[in-house]
């Protein structure tokens, strides 16, 4: 069996993190909830569905901790940046990238009077080695 699409889905990583363009949104910091998909190729061409190795894959940890340390490490005005700035920690960090989908929302939404369920950013980005 051949495989086509190799990806790493994280969902719903809550962390707290200064950003938005109110003066209360620059003093407290805000729970925000960031999702990603990450299309890959495997590392060296050696499919890990096979081999069982660490090595031949994304390590998700490693994401993990380039989101925290994107989120945590400025303090953008909006969103659509913040998904930027952890888009290209990812990029940095791990070849054979074909792309990162990256989904960011506020929890709870900051508008008064509003009550969704979900009000946020996705963007996908290309690294610049698979454009």
């Amino acid at each position: 069996m051949k495989v086509e699409n190799a990806r790493i889905l994280i969902r719903d990583l809550q962390f707290s993190a200064t950003v938005g363009v109110l003066a209360h949104e620059r003093r407290e910091k805000q729970k925000l909830s960031c999702s990603v998909e990450i299309e890959f190729q495997f590392s060296g061409g050696n499919d890990p569905s096979r081999t069982d190795k660490i090595h031949d894959t994304v390590d998700y940890s490693d994401i993990i901790e380039d989101i925290l340390q994107a989120g945590l490490g400025e303090s953008p005005f909006l969103l659509e940046r913040l998904t930027r700035l952890i888009a290209e920690k990812i990029a940095r960090r791990h070849s054979g990238i074909r792309s990162i989908s990256v989904f960011l929302k506020k929890i709870p939404p900051p508008v008064n009077g509003v009550f969704a369920d979900t009000i946020g950013v996705s963007f996908t980005y290309t690294p610049e080695s698979h454009q």
